[in-house]
Parts: structure tokens; C-alpha cells; sequence
């Protein structure tokens, strides 16, 4: 099978595209990325060692201005160089997660008449994916309330292809006794991969407040964020349970995930699939710049399920959070319900599915 892969400016789009297109090429198919110059896909491609092929695509921002003039001209000069690749690769599907990286290339394969799977990660789906799914064969979705968006008997619920690393972690930790006494329990902090000002900002002050209370914290402020958020720890004088971190990858994050009793952080659809997989509770800060609100949207499921709580950025207060993590912390009956229905929620073989799609569409 000759898969082509699309999908990416930034790392939500690409991470789940490359889960695939490794899990396929595992399994025989020759596979080739088509993406952005100017995203990350490239870079990460690089690193797994899969082809790539780049456009000069960008976001379309408004047409009536000459930055989306200009814009519109690049998706249309890309689209005609995706065509010409496609016609050179002649592949037997294409799978896309969106962003504006997919848009030439989705636009090519609907000329060209090529079988096309999709993947939208969020509860409302970007623009395009919202254009590729009147042609496309499948699209998968990980939200439950996304599925209104697409055209009725088009929409597969596969959940998140997230990264294998953690997926396996995940299985495997939620086999041992994670009933064990620990020495306290975990909050853990996280503002996405960009990491946020805001949330840094009020978990030092939640922190601050609940000093008396026997409670560990692991902190990701994000690689920006992290000189002036440890200045601000030194500074604030919090006592030394508070561990803070730039980042944390691989083994190192899956345990983190596995040890913390809540987490704070945002909404995105990556996030709050690992968080589904290792079965945690969550007080949720949505990103309020997030398309059409997503993030609010993506938390909301959550809540919803009765495995997380929101808190809009506007209305965060170290006493706001102190009061939602207290709730989680001290009610093991409702930590116990959440657990059961993120077990419901989620996925875990989403990659094997989403390739059983793409193998269907390519008539294999």
C-alpha cells in the first residue's frame, strides 16, 4: 500500500500523523509525509527517519487584507505542486489530520480523485477537515460531540492515536497496584507545549496558599516559561515539594502522568487524551484563543463525564484552583467515578483502527 500522510503546522496536527504513518510503515506500507516549510513536521519527520515532501502553505488569514492575499495565492501555488507529487507518488490513500499543512495536498487528492481518510482531534473541527470530509471516505474523530459536524455515516469514533511510548506506558502502570500509599499525593501542572503565563502564574499562588497542606506538585512551565517561573518560586518562598520542570518527554512523562493524583492544565485534544489514558482527573483552563473555542468545548465532554472541572482563565484565583484540586484530593469516591468513565471515554487501540479505515479506503 502507498500511503501519503498530511497534516501539521503545528504539533497537534503532526503527532497524530506520525503515529500513523509509523504504525503503517511497520506493517509494510510505503509512506510519505507531504506538509508545511514552515510547521513542524520537517523537524519531527526527520527525527523517525520518514520522507517528506514541503509547500510554502500557510494559515489563509483574512482575504480582504494583503497578508491573505497573499496567503490564498500560496495555498493555490501549493496546491498545484501537491498535484504534481501526487501524480509522481500515485498513492493509494491519503490520510490527513488538518491544519493548513493538509490543505494543498487535501485539495490535490479531491482533483485527482485519491480515497482520503481524515482525523480531526478536537470537538470542532478546523476548517479544513470541515471542507475535506464532503469527498473524504472516513473521518475519525476523538470527541464525541464533533461527530455533529460531518456528514451522517462518514464519522468512525477511533479516538486519539497518541504517542506509542505512552500509550504502552499507560497499559502497562494501570496494571500495577496503583493503590499503594504514597507520601503525598501529586498535583501536576501543565500549560500545553507552548506552556501558559497565566496558569504558571496562579499554580505558584495556589501552592502558596495550600503550604499547610500535605500535597506534592511536579510544574511543566514550558521551556519560555521556565527562568521567570522559578524566579517567581524562589521569590514567593515556596517550600521545597514544589518541583519544577521546562518539559518532560518519554518515560519521564508517563510517569508523571501515572503518580499525580489531578492535574492542572489546558483543554487541548492531546493533553486530554493522555489524560483519558491514564485515567487521571483534571481541573481545566481552556485556551481562550483556541479555534471557535474549542478547548472549552473539548473540557466540557470531560465535564460532562464527571471527570473534570473547569475554570475559565478570566475567573482563575490561587483560591479558585486551591478549592477545585481540594475536591478532587479529598473525595475518593468521586476519583473513583471519573477513573471509570476516562476508561469509557477512551481508546486504546485508536492507531489499529484508524489504519484498519485506511487500509478499507485504499480498497486493501
Amino acid at each position: 500500500m502507498r500511503l501519503v500522510v498530511t497534516g501539521g503546522g503545528t504539533g497537534g496536527h503532526v503527532y497524530p500523523a506520525i503515529e500513523v504513518a509509523l504504525a503503517a510503515r511497520d506493517q509494510g506500507a510505503d509512506v510519505e509525509y507531504l506538509g508545511s516549510r514552515r510547521g513542524q513536521e520537517k523537524s519531527i519527520c526527520g527525527k523517525v527517519n520518514l520522507p517528506i515532501r514541503t509547500y510554502g502553505s500557510e494559515p489563509v488569514y483574512r482575504l480582504h487584507t494583503i497578508r491573505g492575499m497573499k496567503s490564498l495565492l500560496n495555498l493555490l501555488r501549493s496546491s498545484g505542486e501537491a498535484k504534481r507529487d501526487l501524480e509522481k507518488i500515485r498513492p493509494d490513500v491519503i490520510f490527513a489530520t488538518g491544519g493548513y499543512s493538509a490543505a494543498p495536498v487535501l485539495n490535490a487528492a479531491r482533483k485527482l480523485r485519491i480515497p482520503v481518510v481524515l482525523h480531526e482531534q478536537n470537538s470542532v473541527p478546523g476548517r479544513t477537515i470541515l471542507l475535506a470530509s464532503r469527498s473524504a471516505q472516513t473521518v475519525c474523530t476523538v470527541f464525541h460531540a464533533s461527530a455533529q459536524h460531518f456528514p451522517k455515516g462518514k464519522v468512525q469514533r477511533t479516538g486519539m492515536p497518541i504517542r506509542k511510548a505512552m500509550r504502552e506506558s499507560a497499559q502497562g502502570r494501570l496494571l500495577l497496584d496503583a493503590g499503594a500509599m504514597k507520601a503525598a499525593p501529586l498535583v501536576l501542572v501543565m500549560g500545553g507545549s507552548q506552556g501558559s503565563a497565566a496558569l504558571n502564574d496562579h499554580a505558584l499562588g495556589t501552592a502558596l496558599r495550600m503550604a499547610s497542606t500535605e500535597v506534592q506538585w511536579l510544574h511543566l512551565t514550558g521551556l519560555s516559561h521556565f527562568e521567570s517561573t522559578m524566579n517567581s518560586l524562589q521569590k514567593m518562598g515556596i517550600r521545597s515539594d514544589y518541583t519544577i520542570k521546562a518539559y518532560v518527554e518519554g518515560d519521564e512523562m508517563a510517569s508523571a502522568m501515572f503518580n499525580a493524583s489531578v492535574a492542572l492544565c489546558r483543554s487541548g485534544a492531546g493533553t486530554m487524551a493522555e489524560l483519558a489514558a491514564f485515567r487521571k482527573p483534571s481541573v481545566l483552563v481552556p485556551y481562550p484563543a483556541a479555534f471557535n473555542d474549542h478547548q472549552r468545548i473539548n473540557a466540557e465532554e470531560f465535564v460532562n463525564l464527571g471527570a473534570a472541572e473547569i475554570i475559565a482563565q478570566k475567573d482563575l484565583d490561587p483560591a479558585r484552583i486551591e478549592s477545585r484540586v481540594l475536591s478532587w484530593l479529598n473525595d475518593s469516591d468521586r476519583v473513583e467515578a471519573a477513573q471509570k468513565a476516562l476508561a469509557e471515554w477512551d481508546v486504546p487501540d485508536a492507531v489499529p483502527q484508524i489504519l484498519g479505515m485506511i487500509k478499507s479506503a485504499a480498497g486493501r
